[in-house]
C-alpha cells in the first residue's frame, strides 16, 4: 500500500457495501449526467447508475464514436435504461449550457451531475514546462469545472448531488513533474468547496477515484511514476454509494474510493464536528 490509510481497511475493488445492485444504493427515477462519459471511468461509473436503477442517464464528451458506443454497451446490458449521448468539452461554455438545457428538456431536472472529465497536461518540471500546455490543464480542470457548476445550477433538480472526480494527486507531497495537473486539480477542489458554501442547497462530493489504468496514468508514467493499479469497478461503485444518504454526512468533504465505507460511517460524529478531509494549512488553526 503506497499511501497511509485513512480507515483500517483499503480497499483496490469493489465490495459488498458498495454493490451498486444494493437497494439501499437505489437511483431509481434519478436524472443522472456523467462527464468524460466515453472513455475508461465513465462508462463504468454509467454502468453503475444503470445497475442501482436509473434509467434516465446522460453522457457528455468530446469522442462522438466513444460516447455512442458506451450508450449502445449499457442499454444493451440494462434492460429499460436510455442513454442520451451530448458531444461537448466541457471548457466550451456556450457547448456546455446547450448540453444542460437538452438534458434537462429531454429528461428532466438534472438530480446527479458527475464532473469526471479531466486533463492531464504534459508531465514536465516546471523549469521545462511549455507555458500553454501548462495552462491548458487550468482551462480544462479549473475553467471546465466552473463552467459546469455554472450550467448544473441552471438545469438542477430541487436538491442535486454534484461530484466532483479529483485524485489524491493533488494533496499529497509533491511528486516529479507534475505540478500542472496537481496545480490544476487542487484548484478545482477548492472551487468545489466554494461551490458547496455559496450553494448550501447542492450536495457535494469531492473523491480520489483511485489508481486506474486510464490514459491519464499512461502519460504520467512518463515520468517514472508506479503505482499499483485498482480495479476500475472500485470507483464506479464509490460513486453511486457517494450519491447515497448513507453518505450524507460526507458533503463537502475530500474522500478517496479506497477508504472502507463502514469506517468512514463509524467516523460521522467527528466528520461532522471537524475540518478533517478539506483543504487548508497543515498545522493551523
Amino acid at each position: 500500500m503506497p499511501f497511509p490509510p485513512y480507515t483500517k481497511t483499503f480497499h483496490t475493488a469493489s465490495y459488498s457495501s458498495i454493490d451498486p445492485s444494493r437497494p439501499d444504493l437505489s437511483t431509481a427515477g434519478k436524472v443522472v449526467l456523467i462527464t468524460g462519459g466515453g472513455f475508461i471511468i465513465g462508462p463504468r461509473i454509467a454502468h453503475a447508475f444503470a445497475t442501482s436503477g436509473a434509467t434516465k442517464i446522460a453522457i457528455l464528451g468530446r469522442t462522438v464514436y466513444s460516447l455512442e458506443q458506451t450508450k449502445q454497451e449499457i442499454e444493451a446490458a440494462h434492460a429499460g435504461v436510455t442513454v442520451h449521448t451530448f458531444a461537448a468539452d466541457i471548457s466550451d461554455e456556450a457547448a456546455v449550457h446547450e448540453a444542460f438545457e437538452d438534458i434537462s428538456e429531454a429528461l428532466g431536472k438534472i438530480d446527479i451531475l458527475i464532473s469526471n472529465a479531466g486533463y492531464l497536461p504534459d508531465t514536465k518540471p516546471i523549469a521545462e514546462a511549455d507555458v500553454e500546455e501548462w495552462v491548458r490543464g487550468m482551462t480544462i480542470n479549473v475553467k471546465g469545472n466552473l463552467i459546469l457548476s455554472q450550467a448544473f445550477l441552471k438545469n438542477a433538480s430541487d436538491n442535486p448531488t454534484f461530484v466532483h472526480v479529483s485524485t489524491g494527486g493533488c494533496h499529497i507531497a509533491p511528486m516529479p513533474a507534475n505540478s500542472a495537473y496537481a496545480v490544476s486539480k487542487m484548484a478545482a477542489a477548492r472551487m468545489m468547496e466554494y461551490f458547496a458554501f455559496e450553494n448550501p442547497q447542492v450536495r457535494v462530493h469531492i473523491i480520489h477515484p483511485g489508481i486506474v489504468k486510464t490514459d491519464m496514468y499512461k502519460k504520467s508514467s512518463e515520468c517514472d511514476l508506479e503505482f499499483p493499479f485498482d480495479d476500475i469497478e472500485l470507483p464506479a461503485s464509490f460513486t453511486v454509494w457517494i450519491v447515497s444518504p448513507e453518505a450524507e454526512f460526507l458533503r463537502g468533504k475530500f474522500v478517496w474510493s479506497n477508504w472502507d465505507v463502514e469506517g468512514l460511517k463509524a467516523k460521522k460524529e467527528h466528520l461532522l464536528s471537524s475540518q478533517d478531509l478539506t483543504l487548508g494549512l497543515q498545522g493551523w488553526p
